[in-house]
């Protein structure tokens, strides 16, 4: 009890703090059995989702950091063999629900320099051979076939709106809550998705991201969680290629630091500058 009181007076941002207390809320009603949280709206559910699998980033966001470097170990698993990627995801909140990350590579050699800008419409890429960032599509492969969204993660909330709900059963024979996704605007990465999540803990054990026509693109399994200052984090997904059934790329976050960032970090225009 005494550590979800320190949590919640930390969430000072009115979004923010809902969305840890709606979490609390629900997990707590559902596990005592209470009707009155078993049908939350749909944002309310999306929110608590979110956090179950990002709530580090929520409340360090609201420290006086308000920031942080998130280090992940990319390793992409072909028939042929292996290769690895190490990157940095520098991270920051700026306004309420803007957070705004920074991909950058430690290795392989040959891509230090390449650069993804993530805001919450727009995803810029930027290597030393370019004169200036351009515009990509958050499918844009960072390495493997991890893409852009999924490597910064993709957020529910404000991103999609709840088409169907249902409940099922896990491959482990726990309860779970199963989630038909569409996307609100057109800028959202994927357009379609479908996530399988705990129904006790809301945390995602499965996500699946279609295109607009509805074909299967990636199946992503979130196979471990840790926790981060008060706040649940996804430590290791593997996600499948259902375009290449072969291809599997597995993301693995291995360090997670509050830093202050400025903002010309995460600045398009300050890119080379």
């Amino acid at each position: 009890m005494n550590k979800t009181i320190s949590l919640m007076k930390r969430i000072q941002t009115p979004k923010l703090r809902k969305a840890v207390v709606l979490t609390l809320l629900l997990l707590t009603a559902w596990v005592v059995g209470s009707t009155a949280q078993d049908e939350p709206t749909d944002e309310e559910l999306l929110q608590a989702m979110d956090f179950a699998r990002f709530g580090a980033f929520f409340t360090i966001a609201q420290s006086e950091a308000q920031g942080g470097i998130v280090t992940m170990e990319i390793v992409a698993q072909r028939p042929e063999g292996g290769s690895e990627a190490t990157i940095q995801i520098l991270w920051k909140l700026f306004d309420e629900n803007d957070f705004r990350f920074r991909v950058e590579y430690i290795t392989p050699e040959e891509l230090a320099g390449d650069v993804f800008l993530v805001t919450p419409e727009e995803v810029f890429f930027w290597n030393p051979d370019l004169l200036s960032p351009i515009k990509v599509n958050g499918q844009f492969e960072v390495f493997g076939d991890a893409t852009v969204a999924e490597v910064v993660g993709i957020f529910f909330n404000g991103s999609y709106t709840i088409e169907n709900r249902e409940s099922v059963t896990l491959e482990d024979g726990r309860p779970g809550i199963q989630l038909d996704l569409s996307a609100v605007a057109e800028f959202v990465a994927f357009q379609k998705a479908q996530v399988t999540a705990d129904f006790e803990t809301l945390q995602p054990v499965n996500l699946k991201l279609f295109d607009e026509s509805g074909d299967l693109l990636h199946d992503n399994t979130f196979e471990s969680y840790t926790a981060f200052d008060n706040g649940p984090l996804f430590e290791k997904q593997l996600l499948d290629n259902r375009i290449v059934p072969v291809n599997q790329t597995l993301l693995d976050l291995s360090d997670f630091i509050a830093f202050a960032h400025e903002d010309d970090v995460f600045n398009p225009a300050a890119l080379g500058n």
